[in-house]
Parts: structure tokens; sequence; C-alpha cells
């Protein structure tokens, strides 16, 4: 297999998320120390855009980011990250007003998604002018199965965190249900169509194919099922990979087959591997490749970049695909 990597910038400190603003800058999340990042040119500003509240340790911390979609008029970026209410712990989005490479004002979106040790979720992404959240079941199963909860949902509001009319239950941010854990949202180029990469338990890490209110099985059931209700992956792993970050690919950079692809990373091996989906709808798998490997270490997000090149962090480094197979 053959492949370049060039290396973006390293020594960094697990950026979970990360996206490009349309003047080349790279901001990134560092989880464990709240931390909004800046890159300009390749060079880490020695201060950092914002700092969060956050509660550290097993998943918890500053996880997802996502520029609105008309950054930088308005001038938000939006952050997923674990932090307190009073005595309670919760997950929360907030959004962070940006002058230059300061923050200068932060307001709470949506406040209230279970928190726990793990399955925090907390992947961010816009189509037109919704902003979907990812949430996990907070380590509380049950929860993904529970439409008052927020936990083990994918959510999806306005930038100014309201419910919009056309969700499809009635005065609820609830897209979908019925998952676990969630660290990759995509949206199929055309479309608009939402996929995602969800982590299953022992067996059964899934790649789904989002509809409004469908609801995906868990913890009823994990991989395919005959089952009525339950919305069935278009692929799933067994052994576990731990699937994450995922984005279709825009550009022109690579071979025949990579367009309108979708590119994923995952942890346990530290391979990104490319998805070709049925033209249209993408409603069945055609091909599935593992095009990169960076083992030893997992990769997390991956990105569009401006210039035609797919870009993916890892916990210590941020790189660009120079190539793939």
């Amino acid at each position: 297999m053959t492949q370049r990597l060039q290396l973006v910038t390293g020594n960094l400190r697990f950026p979970v998320s990360f996206a490009f603003t349309p003047d080349g800058r790279i901001f990134f999340n560092e989880r464990r120390t709240g931390q909004v990042r800046v890159l300009v040119n390749g060079r880490l500003l020695p201060q950092p855009l914002a700092r969060v509240p956050v509660v550290t340790g097993g998943e918890r911390g500053l996880l997802g980011l996502a520029l609105h979609p008309d950054f930088p008029r308005p001038p938000w970026i939006y952050v997923y990250h674990t932090t307190r209410r009073g005595l309670r712990m919760e997950n929360r989005v907030t959004r962070l007003q940006v002058v230059g490479n300061r923050a200068t004002t932060a307001q709470p979106v949506v406040q209230g998604i279970p928190a726990g040790l793990i399955h925090n979720g907390g992947i961010l992404g816009f189509r037109g002018n919704r902003l979907f959240i990812t949430t996990g079941d907070s380590g509380r199963r049950e929860l993904a199965q529970d439409r008052q909860s927020l936990a083990g949902k994918v959510l999806r509001v306005t930038p100014d965190g309201l419910v919009p009319p056309d969700n499809p239950f009635a005065g609820s941010p609830v897209f979908s249900l019925g998952l676990r854990n969630v660290f990759g949202l995509a949206f199929q180029p055309g479309t608009g169509v939402p996929y995602l990469t969800e982590n299953g338990p022992d067996r059964d890490d899934e790649v789904n194919r989002l509809v409004p209110g469908g609801n995906y099985g868990w913890p009823v059931v994990t991989g395919r099922t005959r089952l009525p209700g339950f919305v069935n992956p278009l692929v799933t792993f067994t052994p576990n990979i731990a699937p994450t970050g995922a984005a279709f690919y825009t550009g022109t950079r690579y071979g025949p087959g990579t367009r309108n692809a979708l590119f994923f990373g995952d942890w346990n091996t530290g391979t990104l591997r490319k998805l070709v989906l049925s033209p249209l709808n993408g409603s069945r798998v055609l091909r599935l490749d593992a095009v990169v490997q960076t083992e030893p270490q997992g990769i997390l997000a991956v990105v569009n970049g401006p210039d035609g090149f797919l870009y993916f962090s890892t916990p210590t480094a941020i790189w660009r695909v120079d190539a793939l197979d």
C-alpha cells in the first residue's frame, strides 16, 4: 500500500475535532485542556482562541467543533463540551463569537445533554442552516430509546438552538435515536443526507445512513436485524475497529473512485477507510477499502481541506493526505 502523508503540525494534545476557516486557518479542540487552538500557515499560535470549562477523564472534555455555515459573518463557532451546571455534570453545545484569533463571547445553545465517563458523542456539523449534534448514551444504554432524553441521539436545531418546525418529532430536537456512541458525521454531496460512524459494544461497529425519525436499534439490537421498526446499518465491523471521524471527499486530488466517497478513520487500527456508495441515494455499499495506515496512533477527525486534500488528526498531530491508493 503506497501512501504519502505530510505532517501539518505535531506535539498536540488530543485534537478531537478541527475545521478550516475561509481564510485557511485551522481551529481545533484540545479535549483535555478545554482550549480551542489556532493554526496559521502551519504555525500554532501561542494563545488559544478560547478556553471553555470542561470536566475531563474518560471520554469527557472538549469534543466537537463546527463553524457557522456563513462564518465569519456571523462570526460564530460551535463547540461541544462536558461541563457542570451547579452540582450536575452535563454535555453542552456553546457558541463562541470570534474576533481575529480570539473569542469574545460565549453563549449556550443546547444544554442538559446527559454526560458520563464514557459515550458522550459530541460531533457537530452544519447542513445548511441546521446544526446536527451527535450524543452518546452516556453509559446508560436505556436512554438511547427514550425520546424524552437527549442521550443516544442525533439532534437537529437552528443556529440559535431552537427546534426547527420540520423536525420528525414535533417540538423535539431529536432527529434520530437508538445510538450508542457516534464519533463521525458527514453529509452526502448533493442529497445532504447525514451519515454516521457508530461504535458498537463487543461487535458490530456501524456506518449508518440517517433518515428523519429513524431508530438505529441500540440497545435492543446491534448490527443488522429483521425486527420491525429499526433501520439497518450500511456496513458493520466485527471485530471492532472503533470508527471515528468522517467526511465525503469533494476534491479532485486523488484517483478515480474517490470523489464523493465517504472516508472515515478508525481508532483501533489507525486506518483511513474509503466507502464507495451507490449513485443517487447512497443506500448500498459498492466498495470498502483501507487506503491509509497510521498505526500505532488511532485517527480522530477527518476533514476536507480547501486545497482539495483530505486531512485527519491523531492524538498528537494533524496530517495531510498527499496520496492514497
